[in-house]
Protein backbone atom coordinates (compact mmCIF):
# COMPACT_ATOMS: atom_id res chain seq x y z
CA UNK A 1 0.00 0.00 0.00
CA UNK A 2 1.12 3.41 -0.48
CA UNK A 3 1.40 6.73 0.58
CA UNK A 4 -1.39 8.55 -0.89
CA UNK A 5 -3.91 5.15 -0.35
CA UNK A 6 -2.26 5.43 3.17
CA UNK A 7 -3.23 9.46 2.81
CA UNK A 8 -6.55 9.24 0.91
CA UNK A 9 -7.71 6.42 3.56
CA UNK A 10 -6.65 8.00 6.42
CA UNK A 11 -8.43 11.62 5.15
CA UNK A 12 -11.75 9.85 4.33
CA UNK A 13 -11.85 8.14 8.14
CA UNK A 14 -11.66 11.45 9.67
CA UNK A 15 -13.93 13.48 7.84
CA UNK A 16 -16.74 10.60 8.49
CA UNK A 17 -15.89 10.83 12.53
CA UNK A 18 -15.65 14.90 11.74
CA UNK A 19 -19.28 15.04 9.95
CA UNK A 20 -21.09 12.63 11.77
CA UNK A 21 -21.28 13.63 15.19
CA UNK A 22 -22.57 17.58 13.53
CA UNK A 23 -25.03 15.23 11.25
CA UNK A 24 -26.02 13.51 15.04
CA UNK A 25 -26.13 16.56 17.24
CA UNK A 26 -28.88 17.70 14.43
CA UNK A 27 -30.80 14.28 14.65
CA UNK A 28 -31.12 14.57 18.03
CA UNK A 29 -32.41 18.10 17.99
CA UNK A 30 -34.78 17.31 15.36
CA UNK A 31 -35.71 13.95 17.40
CA UNK A 32 -36.67 16.00 20.08
CA UNK A 33 -38.64 18.46 18.57
CA UNK A 34 -40.58 15.59 16.26
CA UNK A 35 -41.65 14.32 19.95
CA UNK A 36 -42.59 17.46 21.05
CA UNK A 37 -44.69 17.80 18.52
CA UNK A 38 -46.18 14.09 17.92
CA UNK A 39 -44.87 13.07 15.10
CA UNK A 40 -43.75 9.46 16.03
CA UNK A 41 -43.41 8.17 12.37
CA UNK A 42 -40.46 10.81 12.05
CA UNK A 43 -39.01 9.76 15.35
CA UNK A 44 -38.50 6.32 14.48
CA UNK A 45 -37.07 7.58 11.10
CA UNK A 46 -34.40 9.84 13.13
CA UNK A 47 -33.72 6.84 15.31
CA UNK A 48 -32.98 4.29 12.56
CA UNK A 49 -30.68 6.81 11.02
CA UNK A 50 -29.17 7.11 14.18
CA UNK A 51 -28.04 3.52 14.02
CA UNK A 52 -27.48 3.67 10.56
CA UNK A 53 -25.20 6.53 11.44
CA UNK A 54 -22.90 4.09 14.65
CA UNK A 55 -22.12 2.09 11.85
CA UNK A 56 -20.86 4.34 9.54
CA UNK A 57 -18.56 6.02 12.21
CA UNK A 58 -17.68 2.27 13.15
CA UNK A 59 -16.58 1.35 9.29
CA UNK A 60 -14.61 5.09 9.43
CA UNK A 61 -12.67 3.81 12.68
CA UNK A 62 -11.96 0.73 10.71
CA UNK A 63 -11.12 2.72 7.28
CA UNK A 64 -8.61 4.54 9.65
CA UNK A 65 -7.06 1.46 10.83
CA UNK A 66 -6.16 0.71 7.52
CA UNK A 67 -4.98 3.94 6.69
CA UNK A 68 -2.68 3.61 9.49
CA UNK A 69 -1.49 -0.05 8.37
CA UNK A 70 -0.31 1.41 5.48
CA UNK A 71 1.41 4.26 6.37
CA UNK A 72 3.32 2.25 8.53
CA UNK A 73 4.60 0.33 5.65
CA UNK A 74 5.76 3.25 3.94
CA UNK A 75 7.57 4.99 6.73
CA UNK A 76 9.16 1.50 7.77
CA UNK A 77 7.24 1.60 11.46
CA UNK A 78 5.47 -0.74 12.63
CA UNK A 79 5.10 1.27 15.90
CA UNK A 80 2.27 3.35 14.07
CA UNK A 81 0.43 0.26 13.05
CA UNK A 82 0.72 -1.69 16.02
CA UNK A 83 -0.46 1.42 18.39
CA UNK A 84 -3.31 1.68 16.78
CA UNK A 85 -4.30 -2.04 16.49
CA UNK A 86 -3.54 -2.84 20.29
CA UNK A 87 -5.93 0.53 21.14
CA UNK A 88 -8.93 -0.76 18.97
CA UNK A 89 -8.38 -4.35 20.76
CA UNK A 90 -8.68 -3.01 23.89
CA UNK A 91 -11.89 -0.47 23.06
CA UNK A 92 -13.33 -3.68 21.94
CA UNK A 93 -12.30 -5.60 24.95
CA UNK A 94 -14.16 -3.15 27.35
CA UNK A 95 -16.78 -2.45 25.11
CA UNK A 96 -17.53 -6.43 25.50
CA UNK A 97 -17.06 -6.27 29.58
CA UNK A 98 -19.16 -3.60 29.79
CA UNK A 99 -22.10 -5.58 27.33
CA UNK A 100 -21.41 -8.73 30.27
CA UNK A 101 -22.08 -7.15 32.75
CA UNK A 102 -24.84 -4.88 31.40
CA UNK A 103 -26.74 -8.16 30.58
CA UNK A 104 -25.57 -10.20 33.40
CA UNK A 105 -27.22 -7.50 35.52
CA UNK A 106 -30.38 -7.10 33.87
CA UNK A 107 -30.47 -11.01 33.57
CA UNK A 108 -30.04 -11.13 37.37
CA UNK A 109 -32.70 -8.53 38.12
CA UNK A 110 -35.74 -10.18 35.99
CA UNK A 111 -34.87 -13.27 38.04
CA UNK A 112 -35.27 -11.78 41.22
CA UNK A 113 -37.94 -9.51 40.33
CA UNK A 114 -39.79 -12.91 38.90
CA UNK A 115 -38.58 -14.74 42.61
CA UNK A 116 -39.80 -12.11 44.55
CA UNK A 117 -43.38 -12.58 42.96
CA UNK A 118 -43.93 -16.05 43.10
CA UNK A 119 -41.88 -16.74 46.15
CA UNK A 120 -42.12 -13.97 48.32
CA UNK A 121 -38.46 -12.81 48.08
CA UNK A 122 -37.26 -9.54 48.17
CA UNK A 123 -36.33 -8.47 44.31
CA UNK A 124 -33.39 -7.24 43.23
CA UNK A 125 -32.75 -3.86 44.82
CA UNK A 126 -32.20 -0.89 42.68
CA UNK A 127 -28.90 -0.03 44.27
CA UNK A 128 -27.21 -3.46 43.39
CA UNK A 129 -28.50 -2.39 39.83
CA UNK A 130 -27.08 0.72 40.02
CA UNK A 131 -23.66 -0.20 41.48
CA UNK A 132 -23.44 -2.85 38.94
CA UNK A 133 -24.16 -0.09 36.35
CA UNK A 134 -21.36 2.08 37.41
CA UNK A 135 -19.11 -0.54 37.74
CA UNK A 136 -19.70 -1.61 34.13
CA UNK A 137 -19.05 2.41 32.99
CA UNK A 138 -16.25 2.44 35.50
CA UNK A 139 -14.74 -0.41 33.52
CA UNK A 140 -15.42 0.85 29.93
CA UNK A 141 -14.31 4.88 30.98
CA UNK A 142 -10.52 3.11 31.79
CA UNK A 143 -9.80 0.80 29.31
CA UNK A 144 -11.27 3.76 26.90
CA UNK A 145 -8.57 6.05 28.55
CA UNK A 146 -5.90 3.33 28.02
CA UNK A 147 -6.92 2.50 24.37
CA UNK A 148 -6.41 6.29 24.00
CA UNK A 149 -2.95 6.16 25.11
CA UNK A 150 -1.88 4.08 22.43
CA UNK A 151 -4.04 6.16 19.83
CA UNK A 152 -1.97 9.04 21.34
CA UNK A 153 1.59 7.23 20.46
CA UNK A 154 0.50 6.65 16.95
CA UNK A 155 -0.27 9.56 16.23
CA UNK A 156 2.88 10.77 17.46
CA UNK A 157 4.71 8.53 16.07
CA UNK A 158 3.28 9.48 12.33
CA UNK A 159 4.19 12.73 13.52
CA UNK A 160 7.85 12.51 13.49
CA UNK A 161 8.13 10.12 10.43
CA UNK A 162 5.81 12.67 8.47
CA UNK A 163 7.20 15.68 9.44
CA UNK A 164 3.43 16.60 10.15
CA UNK A 165 3.02 17.71 13.77
CA UNK A 166 -0.70 18.63 13.82
CA UNK A 167 -0.77 14.61 14.33
CA UNK A 168 0.65 14.91 17.49
CA UNK A 169 -1.47 17.72 18.40
CA UNK A 170 -4.53 15.41 17.50
CA UNK A 171 -3.49 12.63 19.53
CA UNK A 172 -2.80 14.64 22.82
CA UNK A 173 -6.24 15.78 22.28
CA UNK A 174 -7.77 12.41 21.91
CA UNK A 175 -6.01 11.02 25.08
CA UNK A 176 -7.26 14.69 27.02
CA UNK A 177 -11.10 14.50 25.48
CA UNK A 178 -11.24 10.66 26.34
CA UNK A 179 -10.55 11.73 29.91
CA UNK A 180 -12.49 14.77 29.78
CA UNK A 181 -15.90 13.13 28.73
CA UNK A 182 -17.03 12.38 31.19
CA UNK A 183 -17.61 15.88 32.28
CA UNK A 184 -19.04 16.52 28.64
CA UNK A 185 -16.58 18.51 27.26
CA UNK A 186 -13.96 15.88 26.02
CA UNK A 187 -16.58 15.39 23.50
CA UNK A 188 -15.67 18.41 21.64
CA UNK A 189 -11.99 18.14 21.95
CA UNK A 190 -12.48 14.51 20.78
CA UNK A 191 -14.47 15.89 17.45
CA UNK A 192 -11.22 18.88 16.76
CA UNK A 193 -8.91 16.08 17.26
CA UNK A 194 -10.34 14.30 14.25
CA UNK A 195 -10.31 18.31 12.58
CA UNK A 196 -6.38 18.11 12.88
CA UNK A 197 -5.77 14.44 11.89
CA UNK A 198 -7.87 15.18 8.41
CA UNK A 199 -5.91 18.36 8.02
CA UNK A 200 -2.38 15.95 9.43
CA UNK A 201 -3.54 13.24 6.68
CA UNK A 202 -4.72 16.30 3.47
CA UNK A 203 -0.65 17.35 4.37
CA UNK A 204 0.61 14.41 4.20
CA UNK A 205 3.49 14.07 0.95
CA UNK A 206 6.17 11.75 -0.28
CA UNK A 207 9.48 12.53 1.16
CA UNK A 208 11.73 14.62 -0.52
CA UNK A 209 14.81 13.16 0.66
CA UNK A 210 14.75 9.43 0.90
CA UNK A 211 12.78 6.55 -1.39
CA UNK A 212 11.70 4.47 0.77
CA UNK A 213 12.15 0.65 -0.49
CA UNK A 214 11.84 -3.34 0.79
CA UNK A 215 14.54 -4.72 3.24
CA UNK A 216 15.69 -7.25 0.36
CA UNK A 217 16.62 -4.10 -2.11
CA UNK A 218 20.08 -3.23 -2.06
CA UNK A 219 21.16 -0.36 -3.91
CA UNK A 220 24.36 0.10 -5.73
CA UNK A 221 27.01 2.13 -4.76
CA UNK A 222 30.43 3.67 -5.73
CA UNK A 223 29.12 5.42 -8.65
CA UNK A 224 26.80 2.36 -9.98
CA UNK A 225 23.40 3.57 -11.06
CA UNK A 226 21.18 2.67 -8.16
CA UNK A 227 18.29 0.91 -8.37
CA UNK A 228 14.88 3.26 -8.19
CA UNK A 229 12.13 2.38 -6.28
CA UNK A 230 8.46 4.19 -6.83
CA UNK A 231 7.57 6.18 -3.96
CA UNK A 232 3.92 5.54 -4.16
CA UNK A 233 3.53 1.93 -4.72
CA UNK A 234 7.36 0.83 -4.06
CA UNK A 235 8.06 -1.59 -7.29
CA UNK A 236 11.52 -1.16 -8.44
CA UNK A 237 12.04 0.70 -11.90
CA UNK A 238 15.22 0.69 -14.12
CA UNK A 239 17.59 3.41 -13.32
CA UNK A 240 16.60 6.08 -16.26
CA UNK A 241 12.83 5.40 -15.84
CA UNK A 242 11.10 8.72 -15.27
CA UNK A 243 7.93 7.23 -15.06
CA UNK A 244 6.68 4.36 -12.62
CA UNK A 245 6.07 1.37 -14.61
CA UNK A 246 3.37 0.20 -12.64
CA UNK A 247 1.42 3.82 -11.18
CA UNK A 248 2.28 5.37 -14.10
CA UNK A 249 3.53 8.17 -11.48
CA UNK A 250 6.32 10.43 -11.83
CA UNK A 251 9.81 9.26 -9.77
CA UNK A 252 11.83 11.66 -7.99
CA UNK A 253 14.81 12.87 -9.85
CA UNK A 254 18.17 11.43 -7.79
Amino acid sequence: MSLESGRKLGLTASLIEVILPVIGVISVIFLVFSLFVSLPSVSTEVLAFLVIAGFIAFAGFILFIAAMYSLSNYYIEPGIFKNVLFGFIINVVGAVIALLIEMATILTSIEKIFQGTTTGTPGFSATQFITLFLAALAISFILEIVSAVFYMRAFNKLGEKSGIYNFKTAGLLYLIGTVLTIVGIGVLLLWIAWILAALGFYSLKPSSTSTFISSGAQTSLNGIAQKRFCPYCGIENTPDSVYCVICGKKLQQT
